[in-house]
């Protein structure tokens, strides 16, 4: 059955305190997606940010964003009083320095009120013990050494000295606890939110990365998973080779995974990773397939990604073990970039979706055609977070190109391109079709891109605003929804 769906980061969404929130805001999208006749929401990863912002690059591939926890629901729980909230604002990108006070001056008067909820926060930390008393101290311990990374630390806690840590659990109990009541309100918020959407037809995709960042309670409490040296730092960092598009190939920084090490415990480390991912996603992509087939290891200290090389993963072996496991939960593989015919294989055996981008289908016009037949398993995207908008790339065309899109999606000169071009990717015979919304109200880059590769500040802050969702647009997807048969 071919289904559609709509890419809509959280943070996106138009909050009324200058970013995208679990509350209203998502409820009022989840509506939106049902009466558009959408049956998919796709997000980006869930996990904190850090400098930059970048939810690729989180200090926990388990944790959530607090930024994300509705204010108006606590205040209407008693847990913060409606007193405290800010005054509602609106932005045209979001200030994540801005938002940052905000949220934590208030998460902390939540915490202060957690005995109204103190049953369920407790149940909450004995099911999720298996990672959040690590994140937690993680935490408090980066505060206490005055924001720096665990490899910067105290030896005694650089090196997990067994003392030093029963100390720091001790002495810092009540800071350790905030942290996991603040991942408490999240998770509550968003199963309700999930719920909901269920309830109404909606399915929620989430994205999980292939890579842990450095400077993360992952690596300082697991060291073994991954290729160290005996000073914790890394043998290799991945990355991608040079190519067309970049001389020096893409440098990462990601420490390596030690495969041999996770195959002995059974990967019993990304078993759980991905277990815990369904707890709030009806399907999950997995970014970076092809780094499961082989990787690129670049020396540690490299200024850049030429002087790396290629290494085997894990290939079928892994995940063989995570559909064991997770049974018929549905995963998708990012497959996108080089790929060899060892990574087609890997993805044909796993019997994963692919995915397939209308800006990448163009070629050369002729050897890569755009009238082509796609590959029904697949996923189609007129783009992704980290593509051009749509508009965009069309206005960037030369006319030779222009003409062979203009032919494919039947674009006259009195047509909305971008509408034409996603009226195109409606009609492919993929089993789902995302678009991002961005591409949807014809935005382009400066109004609406969410990332460039390889750009470490500037990027993640688009937000939509309430007149975007309009009456004309909810019922123009509902038609074009109708008539490709999703």
């Amino acid at each position: 059955m071919k289904e559609a769906g709509i890419l809509l980061h959280i943070s996106s969404l138009p909050g009324k305190y200058g970013v995208g929130t679990l509350g209203k805001c998502a409820y009022d999208f989840v509506d939106y997606l049902a009466k558009a006749g959408q049956k998919i929401w796709q997000i980006l990863p869930l996990n904190p940010t850090t400098y930059g912002d970048c939810p690729y690059s989180s200090p926990s591939a388990f944790a959530y964003n607090p930024y994300f926890i509705d204010m108006d629901i606590l205040a209407n729980e008693g847990l913060i009083n409606k007193e405290d909230l800010p005054k509602p604002f609106s932005v045209y990108k979001i200030d994540f320095g801005r938002i940052y006070n905000d949220v934590f001056n208030l998460l902390h008067k939540a915490y202060l009120n957690k005995e109204l909820v103190i049953d369920e926060f407790t149940k909450y930390k004995e099911e999720n013990s298996y990672w959040i008393n690590e994140y937690a101290l993680y935490e408090v311990l980066k505060k206490e050494h005055d924001g720096k990374p665990w490899y910067e630390w105290y030896d005694d806690f650089k090196y997990r000295n067994r003392e030093a840590i029963r100390w720091a659990n001790e002495e810092f109990k009540d800071k350790i606890d905030e942290i996991k009541f603040y991942q408490y309100l999240f998770y509550s918020q968003f199963i309700k939110l999930k719920k909901y959407a269920n309830k109404k037809g909606i399915r929620i995709m989430g994205d999980m990365p292939i890579y842990t960042s450095y400077d993360s309670a992952d690596v300082w409490s697991g060291t073994n998973n991954y290729q160290l040296n005996d000073d914790l730092t890394p043998k290799g960092v991945a990355g991608c080779p040079p190519d067309a598009f970049s001389a020096d190939g893409q440098l990462w920084g990601n420490p390596l995974y030690d495969w041999d090490y996770l195959k002995d415990t059974k990967y019993k480390w990304w078993v759980m990773r991905v277990n815990h991912q369904f707890k709030l996603l009806d399907i999950l992509r997995i970014d970076h397939f092809r780094g499961f087939e082989a990787y690129y290891s670049i020396p540690f200290g490299a200024p850049n990604a030429r002087d790396g090389h290629w290494e085997e993963g894990p290939g079928y072996d892994l995940f063989k073990v995570i559909n064991k496991a997770i049974g018929d939960k549905e995963i998708v593989a990012e497959n996108l970039g080089f790929l060899t015919p060892g990574v087609h294989k890997l993805l044909r055996k796993c019997g994963y979706p692919g995915m397939n981008i209308f800006q990448f289908e163009l070629g050369d016009g002729k050897h890569v055609p755009l009238l082509k037949k796609y590959p029904e398993n697949n996923l189609f995207y007129t783009g992704t977070h980290d593509n051009e908008m749509l508009m965009t790339f069309y206005n960037k065309l030369n006319e030779d190109y222009r003409k062979i899109i203009d032919k494919a999606c039947g674009i006259t000169f009195n047509d909305k391109p971008n509408l034409k071009m996603i009226e195109y990717s409606m009609m492919t015979d993929c089993k789902y079709v995302i678009i991002p919304l961005q591409d949807y109200l014809g935005l382009g880059n400066e109004e609406g891109r969410m990332n460039i590769p390889s750009v470490a500040l500037g990027n993640w802050n688009y937000i939509s605003k309430k007149i975007d969702f309009s009456k004309e647009m909810c019922e123009y997807i509902k038609n074009i929804t109708v008539k490709s048969g999703r």
